[in-house]
């Protein structure tokens, strides 16, 4: 490998978990009468499989819910087994916290409307997330500690 070469490719993306659950169906069909509240949450892991290779997972929760029920819940894992090598720790931790995410969320995105739709509820649409701006909020919480 030539001096200060990097490397940085996907070796794999794939789904480690999926689950939808809508405990009210068949009846939450007519009985939605305001839109529902959406919570989304996302989280993020990294696992190291040896020097260069690495196993991202985005961990995400979709809810919808009225005031008393929910009409639906969708948790996903979605990972990306990630090759990097020839970076210093601070360029290889913007891969795994910024980059990696990035190539993710568009599978994550689509797999959360997919299951939705097929649910029998209208398609869901999540905003683009920027991970560069997560990831610096994480380092400005954790310089502040």
């Amino acid at each position: 490998m030539a001096e200060n070469e990097i490397k940085f490719f996907v070796k794999r993306i794939f789904t480690k978990d999926l689950s939808l659950e809508s405990p009210e169906t068949p009846q939450i069909f007519d009985n939605i009468k305001a839109t529902p509240k959406i919570a989304f949450n996302l989280d993020t892991s990294i696992a190291t499989l040896d020097d260069i290779t690495y196993d991202i997972t985005l961990n995400i929760n979709v809810k919808a819910e009225t005031d008393d029920k929910t009409i639906y819940l969708v948790e996903v894992k979605q990972s990306g087994l990630f090759v990097i090598e020839g970076a210093d720790d601070e360029l290889k931790d913007g891969f795994l916290n910024i980059r990696c995410p990035e190539v993710l969320f568009p599978y994550a995105r689509e797999t959360i409307s997919s299951l939705i739709q097929k649910a029998g509820f209208p398609p869901i649409f999540i905003a683009p997330i920027d991970f560069n701006a997560l990831y610096q909020q994480e380092l400005s919480k954790k310089s502040k500690q």
